[in-house]
């Protein structure tokens, strides 16, 4: 019986083995950076002497320098770019990058992040056998910077047409 499953196991392990193929895509985070955005602004007029009151909205803006490369024999196609966020309590949030009108109107709207400003990764963008790619990608979440902090997990994803979603976790070590 042993000699058997000896028999079975020894050419499955070799056919595995000789035929493992690298990934047709592989990439990284290089770089995070977390602005933080405080807005508070004055709700109602008030009536008859009451004033109005204040409202506040936190929100953060998570911009991603993201590195790829192209490990298959034919080209592949960018298709999207999306986040996932696990919060402390275990609930899951998405963002989809930001588009390339977008992603330049960020800047404009807030100045406090033109020191972050690089060349976008584009949708829609094709890369050849061997090719890499890398650029900054925009992520936005209604939330503070503390619950940023407390979160569980942090992944970038990298969508292309054809193949299996790249999933690049933050930090790098993290699976």
């Amino acid at each position: 019986m042993l000699v058997a499953i000896v028999i079975v196991v020894i050419p499955i392990a070799a056919y595995v083995y000789i035929d493992e193929k690298p990934p047709a895509i592989v990439g990284q985070i290089v770089k995070l950076d977390v602005t933080p955005i405080h807005t508070e602004m004055r709700v109602g007029a008030g009536a008859q002497g009451v004033q109005g009151g204040m409202d506040t909205y936190d929100q953060l803006l998570i911009t991603a320098q993201v590195q790829v490369r192209s490990q298959a024999k034919y080209p592949l196609y960018l298709h999207d770019m999306w986040s996932n966020l696990t919060t402390n309590s275990g609930d899951q949030q998405r963002s989809l990058a930001a588009n390339k009108i977008d992603f330049q109107s960020v800047f404009v709207a807030y100045p406090q992040m033109a020191s972050l400003k690089q060349e976008p990764l584009l949708r829609d963008m094709t890369l050849q056998p061997g090719q890499s790619a890398q650029g900054l990608v925009i992520f936005h979440y209604p939330m503070t910077k503390d619950q940023w902090d407390a979160r569980h997990g942090f992944e970038a994803v990298i969508s292309f047409t054809n193949q299996k979603d790249l999933v690049l976790p933050w930090p790098p070590s993290a699976k």
